[in-house]
């Protein structure tokens, strides 16, 4: 490959042959071999090595496919589980998570959320009263 450097995420930044244009390499090796990366798709390194840019290395994903890999989801049985960002255990995508207006899911199951918004309601509840007994 032609000479380049590391990204501070890891990822080895080339030339582009005959160019003045600096491209990721593992995006230049996917071009050779299979073409232009299409829109909303995305090169995952199977083996974790972001400098491993072997084309049995590379793998295309879709974003959310992507997002779910680097962010510890597991997929079993063609459904998707996710590990709660509070408790860790890991529910069903979507059904164990409540669903955002954007679409997203919740970083937290919903038990976990749950009980977040049990326990915001009491501190606020409790703040409420000791502003009014400060008060009177």
């Amino acid at each position: 490959m032609a000479s380049g450097y590391v990204t501070r995420f890891g990822y080895r930044r080339v030339w582009r042959p005959g160019t003045r244009q600096l491209v990721m390499e593992h995006v230049l090796v996917w071009e050779r071999h299979r073409g232009p990366v299409p829109p909303g798709m995305e090169l995952h390194h199977v083996n974790g090595d972001k400098l491993d840019n072997r084309i049995e290395n590379l793998r295309l994903v879709s974003r959310l496919e992507h997002k779910r890999l680097h962010g510890g989801c597991e997929l079993r049985d063609g459904q998707w589980w996710k590990p709660c960002r509070r408790c860790g255990t890991f529910r069903p995508v979507p059904q164990g998570y409540y669903l955002k207006p954007d679409g997203s899911v919740s970083p937290t199951c919903r038990p976990c959320s749950i009980r977040l918004a049990v326990e915001y309601k009491r501190k606020r509840k409790a703040g409420k009263a000791e502003r009014q007994a400060a008060g009177a």
